[in-house]
């Protein structure tokens, strides 16, 4: 059912002279203008204006009819504006670290300058790139012509979205394993590409690949993230960053306080940099301000996050920690992983409800137990162990709830309650 209108919404004609009188303001000025690039294709651009004259989204859902398909989506004008309009787009698979050769992207733009509007999005948010047809019954046409070049349509609805990586060791000296070789390789893996396809699960499943701490892929809020890592300090080279203090291009006393945890301390007689191992956090920060006089250490490892969200039943979730992977992990192993925690999801979750919103029913310790992560996993955190599989994660450990209640004691204290 479409939303109401907002109240002293204009007659359809009235409607489209004042969304023209919009649009025509947003291409004044010296600046380059995007209203003035959608003129140039077969963007519905009417609807839009439309939607900035009511201060509201113009768009409804609605639904294109496809055969093993979930990369189709499709939206129409809000039937109150009284005006025509349709949009539908096809999520297409990206290439890794999305790199396009020059002869396949030219292929692709045959595709779309025949079925589509002319709009290509090469850099959604959904990892995939996004093409706008101009009609239902090119979807499936469409996804014929992607597959004839090696691509493929897929990852929306209750599956896998398409799987999101950093540019890894392509083009970042941080990376600390191959992420475009382990995107490439699960792409490959028939139970990962099917059900990107095909919709099996209770809700989305995004798998996110960063290479280093800094997360450029934002593996901290997928469901599963694999975030490159390593073990101990960072690598410092002494002589390369007295050259460079020398040279003021790096102040120690900086990297002192821009360390978060404490973890470093400078020796101005030795202009030495100590950094504590047990302390730090590996925030990168440094590294940031002195590579590579300090470079991410050298015994390197992935660290796998699970359960972050950006959209579920109990809300916004940050992964959790659950332990390492090698550097050079296969794509088998990692699926075979995924397969165990899809397991337990299936078995516990209801409709609509991500991984972390059954962490939070069962509690991470148990999930992590029933999906027996430790046949997988290295060096995982000792806490899984000691605490009780019946302590669902949404109920504190008597710990942390004694430290809730003195500092609530304290609050009252202070405010005279």
């Amino acid at each position: 059912m479409a939303y109401p209108p907002k109240r002293g919404v204009p007659p359809p004609d009235k409607l489209k002279e004042l969304a023209e009188q919009y649009l025509k303001e947003l291409e004044k000025g010296p600046w380059p203008s995007h209203v003035t690039e959608l003129r140039k294709t077969g963007y519905p651009l009417h609807v839009y204006g439309a939607g900035l004259v009511v201060g509201k989204s113009p768009w409804a859902p609605s639904a294109v009819r496809t055969r093993y398909l979930t990369g189709t989506m499709a939206r129409i004008a809000r039937p109150w504006l009284g005006l025509p309009g349709e949009e539908i787009h096809l999520r297409v698979f990206h290439t890794p670290g999305r790199f396009l050769k020059t002869d396949w992207f030219r292929k692709l733009l045959d595709a779309i300058r025949e079925y589509a509007i002319g709009l290509l999005e090469v850099v959604g948010q959904t990892g995939n790139m996004i093409i706008n047809i101009t009609k239902k019954e090119y979807a499936e046409v469409v996804a014929d012509k992607l597959r004839e070049l090696g691509t493929d349509v897929g990852g929306s609805a209750d599956a896998i979205r398409a799987l999101a990586a950093c540019v890894g060791p392509a083009l970042c000296e941080f990376a600390c394993y191959d992420t475009l070789k382990l995107w490439c390789d699960l792409h490959l893996d028939p139970r990962v590409h099917e059900n990107i396809r095909a919709p099996n699960f209770h809700y989305k499943f995004k798998p996110k690949l960063s290479g280093c701490p800094f997360d450029c892929a934002r593996a901290n809020r997928g469901d599963l993230g694999l975030l490159g890592t390593w073990k101990g300090a960072p690598e410092v080279d002494q002589e390369l960053l007295r050259e460079k203090v020398k040279r003021g291009e790096v102040d120690p006393r900086e990297l002192e306080r821009g360390c978060v945890s404490g973890a470093i301390s400078w020796d101005p007689v030795r202009q030495e940099l100590r950094i504590n191992e047990k302390r730090c956090v590996k925030c990168m920060e440094c590294i940031r301000l002195a590579h590579p006089a300090i470079k991410p250490g050298r015994e390197k490892r992935i660290a796998v996050l699970l359960g972050g969200n950006n959209k579920g039943y109990y809300g916004v979730k940050l992964g959790w920690f659950v332990g390492y992977l090698p550097p050079d992990v296969s794509a088998k192993r990692v699926v075979d992983m995924m397969e165990k925690i899809w397991e337990v999801w299936d078995k516990y979750g209801m409709p609509k409800q991500r991984i972390a919103d059954v962490i939070i029913y069962l509690g991470i310790q148990r999930f992590v137990k029933e999906a027996e992560l430790d046949k997988f996993l290295i060096e995982m955190p000792a806490f899984y162990e000691k605490m009780p599989d019946d302590v669902p994660y949404r109920i504190l450990p008597p710990e942390e709830r004694q430290v809730y209640a003195e500092y609530a004691k304290k609050v009252k204290q202070e405010l005279g309650i």
